[in-house]
């Protein structure tokens, strides 16, 4: 099956909901229920260690995908960037776009969004 970024991230946020509403619930009825304490904390391993192979996963898939940046076309021209290009990885990318404002990041958007769509309108 191949999952997407965006369905990783769906996923991987589920799972850390799911180990948390089990630790809650774990602290609960530890000193109650030993059985089911101890099911609940071979649910949270597994669970953890699922956490952990996806990050992998994810991290893997997105770093693979290098982002030529050329500094010369950077609106930043204080970057602390050396030479004229970088190559960026999508966490990379991902750290750089943080620094920009919720609406910087939205017009970001916008902005490829409509770059793409030109692009595919004139291929056609």
């Amino acid at each position: 099956m191949n999952l997407s970024f965006k369905d990783l991230r769906f996923i991987i946020e589920a799972i850390e909901h799911q180990i948390d509403a089990y630790k809650e619930r774990l602290q609960v009825i530890e000193d109650i229920d030993e059985d089911e304490a101890a099911d609940l904390g071979n649910d949270i391993k597994f669970l953890e260690l699922l956490h952990t192979d996806l990050m992998t996963s994810l991290a893997r898939d997105t770093s693979v995908k290098p982002v030529i940046y050329n500094a010369n076309n950077s609106p930043d021209e204080q970057d602390n960037l050396s030479g004229n290009s970088k190559d960026l990885s999508f966490q990379e990318l991902v750290k750089l776009t943080m620094n920009l404002s919720l609406i910087e990041r939205l017009f970001l958007v916008e902005a490829i969004t409509a770059s793409v769509r030109q692009e595919v309108s004139i291929a056609q």
